[in-house]
């Protein structure tokens, strides 16, 4: 690296400038610091010693050291033979590669760079000279180290601003060039005059900026110079100190042991013998009397002959009290691992124990001091496998540096146990791993209860996968193993086969006879549906009385077909519940993976819907999903929001179509029927979408509407026409708004409508569903002289042994049997049976679906009081209905 700075030495201002970069470099650059400090100071050290190599040849030459020193201060001298030894060189006819060895030559050259360097600005004799005797390189080298150690004193007077931020490398090149030729002191400034020191006023400025104490003894032992470090470091100013000597330096100072500083200190010996002392800790006093702890050097120099001492202190006390706390550190990581609960042993590069603690000891039986010197196989010797796998491990972690951290069970004195172990190397202060620490700790209990955790976590996976009843798998459990069975099938694998299946009336058997006895029945079908299953299927419990039914590698639709006549034909006995037997019977819906499916929830939805197309024909079947279920699930979807729409939006009419009475030829009532203004289908009937009202619940918002709106017409035509106050209006009763008898007496209170001008019509099958009920019901409307009407009689069941019992006002015949009552109608005498009934029974009857004279004419020779369909009037508005009532009225 010096060489790099040779070539700009030889001009003072490029040195400025190198310098300069250099210093700069040194501070800021990103290089590490000791290769920055070693750079910095090989430059100094390689300008300085090339001025006491220039030194020592002028003294080779005959000249005494004084002369030397008086020729540095007038370089004329030199320059004046500057002829004579170009002549001498000119005489060699030599141009020179590389530096002399001659000894003639070398004195030549070297006076001739010394006075290069002596006046660099008048030296042109000898810079001409030492061109053309030497290479430009040689010629660079030679001359700009003298240069560059004669001009750097007065360049950082120059640059004060440098010499702040100086460090100790340059105050340790100055002390080594004072120590190497002491009387080249008189060359960096003003000689010594009496006490003060050897050092020109720029260097003690330098002096002043290092962070390193520095003081000077002269040959008596008195401080003559102290640095701003030192007065601060010892508490004194520097009048003070002036007035020390090496004794008062020396009181009260300790070694580094603690012990008083014997009286051959190492400052009095270097006073003494003259030699510089090595490198010592020692702890001095300071103004207050505490202790400060410093790295101590002291060095002779030399003053015409007089001896004195120079003498650097480092502050080391941040450094001892660091060391202090990682020696406590030390002893308190000791303590905590003697109190944990971890086993500790380390090992050398051969495997030989050289430290554990009492923890190990304990688990071998043994004591600390009987496991050093122990290797593993001396531990486990009847464990060979154990011992050599820790070792292969040991190399592992010595090769690599890096640690490994292992869970494994061991057996140790007959039981076995978890331990968790750390393997780490362990390192030497330059790096090299030197063996590995092993620390381990016993993780038998946490482990043991990891795996109960395991094993309740797993329970308690299987819980919520299973169904508590039926101990079935769930919906969830169900969900993802068709979600398996669909991705297999992505990947090429086998088609399968999906079954809904759900129990027909299962609530009226849970109503009638009671959820203990519903839940065995649940049990029970459960138990005969997995003797109806192979193996590879899987059963699930999706709901309350719904089971599903995975069919893996199915061959087409008929797998499936067969497992779901399977199932129907085993229902065809009883199960047996305890003390009783219940016959049932279940809707299946099937459908399977080859239509196509990207999503499990599509393929349960398809197969739920062919169920439910099972129930509506006729239950105790099965259906097989095609694509115009589909499309009706879709409307059937579209119109139930449609549904929910127009009750928002009121789209519902209510039409009138009247009663008539048969005797006297006039509107007896009205009939309301439910009509939909769909914003994009025009008039519906209700027959498109009761059906779904009724499914969805619907129906009761709906009904409520309707009964509401019927009861306020009423009342409105009866202020209008106060003499027609006996025209009634019946309105058709759904089996959910025959359950809330409530709704009626609101919508009653609500129109303020009489009581009796309100006909309820009422199917035989919703009074059939609960008998005893419907009758309570239809008493309690009675009483309130809300009349009830049996409605469609002859098309539900027909229970004429049940019909006596219910308080109803009279029998709606259905329009299927008026339509075939003419001259040769074979329902005459049906529709005659069922007018004596109703006389006999005390009720009236009204005959649905008139639409000729002479069905009227055989109605009315039967006895029947009231008629109602089109040969009257179709249903209408109620503008038009009140239209009829006015003309009704006229006489």
């Amino acid at each position: 690296m010096p060489a790099f700075f040779e070539p700009a030495f030889a001009c003072p201002d490029t040195l400025a400038d190198l310098w300069h970069a250099a210093r700069h470099a040194y501070l800021d650059c990103p290089l590490p610091a000791v290769f920055k400090e070693l750079t910095l100071l090989l430059t100094l050290r390689r300008a300085g010693a090339g001025l006491v190599e220039h030194a020592l040849a002028l003294t080779r030459l005959g000249l005494a050291p004084a002369a030397v020193l008086a020729a540095l201060d007038d370089p004329r001298a030199f320059i004046n033979q500057l002829p004579a030894a170009r002549d001498a060189l000119r005489e060699q006819n030599l141009h020179l590669e590389t530096w002399p060895e001659d000894p003639v030559l070398h004195d030549m050259l070297m006076r001739c760079g010394l006075a290069f360097a002596a006046d660099p600005r008048d030296g042109a004799d000898g810079r001409a000279a030492l061109a053309v005797a030497l290479t430009p390189a040689l010629y660079t080298r030679w001359t700009a180290l003298v240069a560059y150690a004669r001009s750097r004193a007065a360049w950082f007077e120059l640059h004060p601003d440098l010499a702040q931020r100086v460090d100790p490398p340059l105050i340790e090149t100055h002390a080594w060039l004072l120590r190497e030729a002491p009387g080249l002191a008189r060359h960096f400034g003003d000689p010594a005059v009496g006490a003060r020191p050897l050092v020109a006023p720029a260097l003690l400025r330098l002096i002043d900026a290092v962070p390193t104490g520095i003081l000077q003894f002269d040959a008596r032992g008195a401080i003559v110079m102290s640095n701003t470090t030192a007065q601060r470091l010892l508490g004194h100013g520097a009048e003070a100190l002036a007035a020390l000597t090496i004794e008062d330096l020396e009181r009260g100072a300790l070694r580094d042991d603690g012990h008083p500083l014997a009286p051959g200190s190492p400052l009095r010996r270097c006073l003494e013998q003259g030699k510089p002392q090595p490198p010592i800790t020692v702890g001095l006093r300071t103004a207050k009397g505490e202790l400060l702890w410093t790295n101590l050097t002291a060095v002779p120099l030399e003053d015409d002959g007089q001896g004195a001492v120079m003498v650097t202190l480092v502050d080391i006390s941040e450094r001892r009290k660091i060391e202090r706390a990682l020696q406590e550190s030390e002893i308190k990581y000791q303590l905590l691992v003697e109190a944990s609960d971890v086993f500790l042993l380390c090992f050398d590069r051969d495997g030989v124990i050289f430290h554990a603690n009492e923890l190990i000891a304990d688990l071998f039986s043994s004591t600390v001091d009987s496991l050093i010197g122990k290797s593993l196989g001396d531990l486990a010797p009847d464990m060979p496998e154990l011992a050599e796998a820790y070792l292969a491990r040991f190399a592992q972690v010595m090769e690599s540096g890096i640690g490994v951290s292992v869970e494994e069970m061991i057996e140790v004195r007959g039981k076995n146990g978890w331990f968790a172990s750390t393997v780490v190397p362990l390192r030497d202060f330059d790096g090299a791993v030197t063996g590995v620490q092993v620390v381990a700790r016993d993780i038998t209990r946490r482990r043991r209860a990891e795996i109960a955790l395991r094993a309740r976590e797993e329970r308690s996976r299987h819980d919520s996968l299973h169904d508590p009843l039926t101990r079935l798998p769930n919906r969830q459990a169900f969900m993802e193993k068709l979600e398996a069975a669909l991705q297999g099938v992505r990947q090429g694998r086998a088609a399968f086969a999906v079954l809904c299946l759900d129990l027909d009336r299962f609530k009226n058997i849970n109503d009638s006879l009671g959820h203990s006895i519903g839940d065995r029945l649940l049990i029970s079908f459960a138990r005969l549906l997995q003797d109806c299953v192979g193996p590879d299927d899987l059963l699930a419990r999706l709901s309350g009385d719904e089971f599903g039914v995975l069919l893996p590698n199915v061959q087409d639709a008929s797998d499936a077909i067969r497992v779901a006549d399977r199932i129907l034909g085993q229902l065809k006995q009883p199960l047996s519940l305890r003390d009783q037997e219940v016959y049932t019977s279940i809707s299946v819906g099937i459908t399977w993976s080859a239509l196509g499916y990207e999503r499990t929830e599509d393929i349960l939805r398809d197969a739920d819907t062919a169920m439910h197309r099972a129930k509506r024909r006729g239950k105790s079947r099965y259906e097989l999903f095609d694509a115009d279920m589909h499309a009706e699930a879709v409307a059937q979807l579209t119109l139930e929001s449609d549904l929910r729409r127009a009750i928002e939006r009121g789209e519902f009419e209510v039409y009138y179509q009247p009663v008539i009475d048969l005797v006297s030829g006039q509107i007896s009532g009205f009939e309301a029927l439910l009509r939909w203004n769909h914003p994009t289908r025009g008039l519906v009937l209700p027959g498109e979408f009761i059906g779904c009202a009724e499914e969805t619940g619907l129906i009761i918002p709906i009904g409520e509407w309707v009964l509401r709106e019927a009861c306020g017409q009423m009342q409105r035509w009866h202020a209008k026409y106060p003499h027609r106050e006996a025209l009634s209006i019946s309105v058709n009763l759904s089996g959910k708004q025959f359950a809330q008898p409530a709704l009626i007496a609101k919508a009653l209170h609500e129109s303020m409508l009489v009581p009796s001008s309100l006909k309820l019509e009422i199917t035989e099958s919703v009074i059939m569903e609960d008998p005893k009920t419907a009758s309570e019901l239809i008493e309690q409307l009675r009483l309130e002289q809300v009349h009830s009407y049996v409605d469609d009689f002859g098309t539900g069941y027909s229970s004429l042994s049940y019909l006596h019992r219910f308080p109803m006002s009279a029998l709606k015949i259905d329009r299927s049997f008026i339509s075939n009552i003419g001259p040769d109608g074979e329902n005459a005498e049906i529709v005659r049976t069922i007018v004596t009934l109703a006389h006999n029974l005390g009720m009236s009857v009204i005959a649905e679906g008139v639409e000729t004279r002479a069905q009227l004419d055989l109605l009315a020779e039967m006895g029947c009081e009231f008629g109602q369909g089109y040969y009257f009037s179709r249903p209408v508005s109620s503008g038009v209905a009140e239209s009829m009532i006015s003309r009704d009225c006229k006489p």
